[in-house]
């Protein structure tokens, strides 16, 4: 069993950019199960924000549970990235271990949340007012700890914009996603100065826009680390059968690599 395919370097590698596509539907999937598609309000005074959690109890202890698990996943799928960027000659350690260190302090993004979630929905019948502040603290830690994916992305954009070789281990295109994207998560930086307006936890710009760019980009970082995962696991197998091949040429003679024979000396006689 230990020498199955299904447990080589090459599968882990695969399973781990998977667990990105995965990370990505149950981040999602789990807004959905919560009943916060749309979000909540944040302007609803605390007996209306109680109401959604006595109403919603059950979906929204799922919406808990598959955050806490989702963020499971995205720590094989940033180590993967992690080691793909080490096939970039040249990229100085620093760089691949910030975007590991940024992902692993950046799971907390997907686990807090969902501990808060399930918390505020352990007891929905407690008074009012403290069930409203944990929905804020939920929203609150849901979107505003971006700074991390900030340094994770930018992190895997400058190995991906420094490689120098002809054929780099990613396009160029994918290092302006994931400089782009993570920007966008910046609004949220005001998500606690409003209750209305695009800023709100409940707006385009803290909501909507992070969220949908955020799964999007995991989908298509998860593609481009399938095609790179795929060149490795290629190039590994003509660097395996290359010596068997020279050993084969030179058991049958056909070798270009022969000793050229000395010439014979000349007859002085």
């Amino acid at each position: 069993m230990a020498r199955s395919s299904w447990l080589s370097p090459i599968a882990i590698q695969y399973y781990s950019a998977f667990c990105g596509i995965i990370c990505s539907i149950m981040f999602m999937l789990a807004f959905v199960a919560a009943d916060f598609i749309s979000p909540i309000k944040p302007w609803w005074d605390a007996e209306q924000t109680a109401h959604h959690y006595q109403a919603h109890t059950t979906r929204v202890r799922a919406g808990a549970a598959i955050l806490v698990v989702s963020g499971m996943f995205y720590l094989p799928f940033s180590a993967v990235i992690s080691n793909q960027m080490r096939r970039i000659p040249n990229l100085h350690y620093m760089v691949h271990q910030l975007q590991l260190a940024s992902a692993a302090a950046g799971v907390w993004t997907f686990i807090l949340p969902g501990i808060i979630l399930a918390a505020t929905s352990y007891r929905p019948y407690r008074p009012v007012e403290i069930t409203q502040s944990m929905n804020d603290f939920f929203w609150i830690c849901a979107f505003m700890p971006w700074p991390t994916f900030i340094a994770q992305n930018f992190a895997f954009s400058y190995a991906i914009i420094v490689d120098p070789r002809k054929r780099p281990l990613f396009p160029k295109e994918l290092a302006i996603v994931n400089i782009v994207v993570p920007i966008l998560f910046t609004p949220a930086i005001g998500i606690h100065c409003t209750y209305t307006g695009s800023v709100a936890y409940n707006g385009a710009m803290t909501f909507w826009v992070p969220g949908v760019t955020f799964c999007l980009q995991l989908v298509i970082d998860a593609w481009y680390l399938f095609l790179s995962i795929r060149d490795e696991s290629r190039t590994a197998q003509e660097d395996a059968e290359s010596p068997a091949k020279l050993s084969k040429d030179l058991e049958s003679g056909n070798s270009n690599n022969e000793p050229v024979a000395a010439p014979a000396p000349a007859d002085t006689a």
